[in-house]
């Protein structure tokens, strides 16, 4: 979904959110594997980046990035491993999921006061999922979607509410919106504050930005993907919208586990986009996490001699491991429903309760998750051993 257009004479060493030349490579960070944002391998050769002069962490943009974007966006499968169902979450120990969209707008609705019968743009929308949700939770409002192709055009205005999708660019999007949604967005998209900048001219004076991106602080594991350029954690997020105009109602990571969520307003007109000058230590610490993938991969190796080796879960972490360890898996282990009894990159996608007698399975989690699915796990008696990253 490329959603703003690159200016391809950028220098290729300059940070795309402020314009220093005065990049900080990952040394041996193009030797790993890539995945992709619909979780599909994608071949070694990338670059991770931080910009000293402002703190971004990135993805080096320029004329091969956008390449290899695009070639990703014209084959994009959303959520193919659950038939184009949205992945579920699974906000409790219980291990019992439901659609994310649903997760985010219940935790919206719970944090700021929404008009009644307002007004809402889904930009970068997919197949819908995330209107479908709000036409259900929040009865009564008229919706749009904006998306770069008309490929789920008619599912997206089947859904009560929405009025259209837009293909256009988002300043041709007629009228104003009580409330703007970036879902799995904003990682996309080169110069995200002059992005956000012009976002903010389609909102209604007091109304509401939100925006939801992977967590890199947590998940390192999303470092990995290749069409990404920007990569965030709570602050650095914040940082990025506030120097877009918005005055931060909320910054968190307790929404959606592994992910940032950040709600916002638009300010009194600001003269010009600010610069933005991101938290030092939460810059390096994102950074610094590259280094946790060779640690990673070490872990696995040790590991998956196993007949019955297999990975939890079917997205980013499992997807970019196995083809890091050259197809390890023998199995793919989930607890979303939708996406059990079908097939990951070609082999069987399991419920716990299916695992092998004595498999070794690899959970690529982050703490608390990691624990509470490894209790599960165990919990199945079925004489597994379980290794977290």
């Amino acid at each position: 979904m490329k959603l703003i257009s690159m200016n391809d004479h950028r220098p290729t060493l300059t940070c795309h959110l402020c314009d220093a030349k005065d990049l900080q490579l990952a040394p041996a960070y193009a030797a790993f594997q890539r995945v992709t944002s619909d979780c599909k391998p994608w071949p070694a050769g990338g670059s991770l980046a931080r910009c000293r002069a402002c703190g971004l962490v990135q993805t080096v943009v320029g004329p091969k990035w956008q390449a290899e974007a695009d070639q990703i966006y014209t084959g994009y499968t959303i959520y193919h491993q659950s038939g184009g169902r949205e992945q579920n979450i699974f906000p409790g120990a219980g291990g019992v999921g439901k659609p994310r969209s649903d997760g985010i707008i219940t935790a919206l609705r719970d944090a700021v006061a929404l008009p009644v019968g307002g007004r809402l743009l889904d930009i970068g929308c997919g197949n819908g999922s995330f209107l479908s949700a709000w036409s259900r939770l929040v009865p009564g409002w008229s919706l749009c979607g904006s998306e770069v192709s008309e490929k789920y055009k008619a599912q997206i205005e089947g859904v009560p509410g929405v009025e259209r999708l837009f293909t256009c660019d988002v300043d041709e999007i007629p009228g104003q919106f009580d409330v703007v949604s970036l879902v799995h967005v904003l990682e996309h998209i080169p110069a995200p504050s002059a992005f956000l900048w012009r976002v903010r001219k389609k909102l209604k004076p007091g109304g509401i930005l939100l925006v939801e991106v992977p967590d890199c602080a947590q998940n390192y594991f999303m470092l990995l993907v290749a069409d990404h350029c920007s990569h965030f954690s709570p602050p650095l997020l914040a940082g990025v919208v506030a120097a877009a105009g918005f005055e931060i109602v909320l910054s968190t990571n307790s929404w959606v586990a592994k992910e940032v969520t950040v709600v916002a307003r638009p300010r009194p007109a600001p003269a010009e986009i600010e610069k933005p000058r991101l938290p030092e230590n939460d810059s390096e610490q994102v950074f610094a996490n590259w280094l946790r993938l060779r640690e990673t991969v070490a872990k696995v190796e040790a590991v998956a001699q196993n007949p019955k080796f297999g990975l939890f879960g079917t997205a980013i972490s499992a997807t970019w491991l196995d083809a890091q360890t050259g197809r390890a898996a023998q199995f793919f282990v989930d607890e979303d429903q939708n996406r059990t009894g079908k097939t990951h990159l070609g082999r069987p996608i399991l419920a716990p309760a299916d695992v092998p007698l004595g498999a070794t399975v690899f959970v690529p989690l982050p703490e608390p998750l990691a624990g509470q699915v490894t209790a599960r796990l165990n919990n199945l008696n079925r004489n597994l051993t379980v290794v977290t990253s």
